[in-house]
C-alpha cells in the first residue's frame, strides 16, 4: 500500500515536470518565432521607409495641413512631405513644396493635392500628383540626368508634361456656358514646354498644349483646342489667387479655342513727304475757347 502511494506520488511528480517543462520549450518556440517575424518585417520594410521621403516645405502662410496615415497635422517651411502625404490649404492658404530632383509643387489656397509617387530612377525622376481640386502650379526640374516623368492626375484627366512650367486646375459642381451637362473641369496653363492633357480613360488620346496657351477638359469629353493664355476663360494659378477660386470668367469657352488678342491702341502710321494730308492741330489747352 505504501509502495503504491509512493509510486503514483512519484508519477505525479514526473507528469508536473514534464508539463512544466513543455510549456517553457514551447514558449521559448514562440518568443523565438515572434522575434524571427519581426525581424523580416522590418527588414522588408525598410527600403519603403527609406524611400518615402519626398521634399520638403519651402513656404508656408494661412491654414495648410497635411493628412498622413490617418493623422492630420500643420505645415511649416522646413517640414518634410512624405510620398502619400494629403496636402490641404484653407481659403488664405498657399505653400510650396520642393521637391528632392528641386522641382516644386506651388498650392493655391482652397485647394488638395496628394503626392502619390516620387522616385528618383538613375536621375530621372518619377512623380505623380493627384489634384482634388484647386490649382497646382508645377515648376518641373528638367536638368537631374534624365527626362522628367510627371504627371498631374485630376478626376477626370491627367496632365503628362513634356515641359517644366504649367498650371493645372480642377473644379466641378459648376456648369460653365457651353458646357450643359457637365459640372467637373480641369484647366491647363502652359507657360514653358508643352503639357499633354487627355481624358483619364484615355490617356494616350488628348490635346499638346504649348507654351503661351490654356486648355479645358469638361467631364469626359476631349478637351478644347488651345488657345491663348487668359483669353479662353480657363482658371489659372494666378486667376484663382485674384479671387477667382477656381470659378469659371469667360462668356462662352468655344471648342476651338480662343481668337488671338486685340491691341486696343489703334498703329500709328508716320506720314512723310509732302504730298501727305498736314498733320492735325493740337488740341487746344484746358479752359480755351473752341477754334
Amino acid at each position: 500500500m505504501r509502495r503504491d502511494r509512493r509510486r503514483s506520488l512519484y508519477d505525479a511528480t514526473c507528469r508536473d515536470r514534464r508539463r512544466r517543462l513543455h510549456d517553457a520549450t514551447l514558449s521559448s518556440v514562440l518568443f523565438f518565432l515572434g522575434v524571427l517575424l519581426n525581424f523580416f518585417a522590418l527588414a522588408l520594410c525598410a527600403p519603403a521607409f527609406a524611400q518615402t521621403a519626398a521634399g520638403t516645405f519651402s513656404t508656408v502662410s494661412g491654414q495648410v495641413q497635411i493628412q498622413r496615415a490617418g493623422v492630420t497635422i500643420g505645415a511649416a517651411s522646413g517640414v518634410g512631405v512624405n510620398v502619400g502625404d494629403r496636402i490641404v490649404t484653407g481659403a488664405s492658404g498657399h505653400a510650396i513644396i520642393t521637391l528632392n530632383d528641386q522641382s516644386r509643387l506651388e498650392i493655391g489656397a482652397v485647394s488638395s493635392i496628394a503626392l502619390d509617387q516620387f522616385t528618383l530612377t538613375g536621375g530621372a525622376p518619377s512623380t505623380r500628383v493627384s489634384l482634388f481640386s484647386g490649382v497646382l502650379r508645377s515648376i518641373v526640374n528638367a536638368g537631374t540626368g534624365g527626362a522628367a516623368n510627371y504627371e498631374v492626375h485630376t478626376p477626370n484627366a491627367i496632365a503628362g508634361v513634356r515641359g517644366t512650367k504649367f498650371d493645372t486646375a480642377y473644379t466641378e459642381s459648376v456648369i460653365r456656358p457651353g458646357y450643359q451637362g457637365c459640372d467637373r473641369y480641369t484647366d491647363v496653363s502652359v507657360y514653358q514646354g508643352t503639357v499633354h492633357l487627355a481624358p483619364i480613360a484615355s490617356p494616350t488620346a488628348g490635346e499638346d498644349v504649348g507654351a503661351g496657351y490654356e486648355a479645358t477638359l469638361p467631364c469626359d469629353r476631349p478637351p478644347t483646342a488651345p488657345g491663348p493664355l487668359a483669353m479662353t476663360g480657363a482658371v489659372s494659378f494666378d486667376s484663382a489667387a485674384a479671387g477667382g477660386h477656381g470659378l469659371f470668367a469667360a462668356a462662352m469657352p468655344g471648342a476651338n479655342g480662343a481668337p488671338a488678342p486685340v491691341s486696343p491702341v489703334a498703329p500709328v502710321v508716320a506720314v512723310t513727304g509732302s504730298g501727305g494730308p498736314p498733320p492735325p492741330p493740337p488740341p487746344p489747352p484746358p479752359g480755351a475757347p473752341p477754334l
